[in-house]
């Protein structure tokens, strides 16, 4: 977890606290844009951090269980 930014760690603990957002809440909460927050999103989905839900766009993100137990 050494190199995320302050800004990806402080997603993932939103997502561990709050449960699963799609993109545009998260946006809205770190004050991104659009596609900033969507690659931040996928770089943390393609590091393994994330799961998502692909049902439906936009698609809900989630914290993979064992990252929870790494934030604590």
């Amino acid at each position: 977890m050494a190199t995320l930014t302050d800004t990806e760690i402080s997603v993932l603990e939103m997502l561990s606290s709050e449960g699963p957002k799609t993109a545009p809440e998260i946006k809205e909460r770190v004050h991104l844009s659009r596609e900033h927050t969507a690659r931040l999103m996928k770089k943390l989905y393609e590091e393994g951090y994330l799961e998502r839900e692909v049902g439906k766009i936009p698609f809900r993100y989630s914290i993979k269980k064992e990252m929870i137990k790494l934030l604590r």
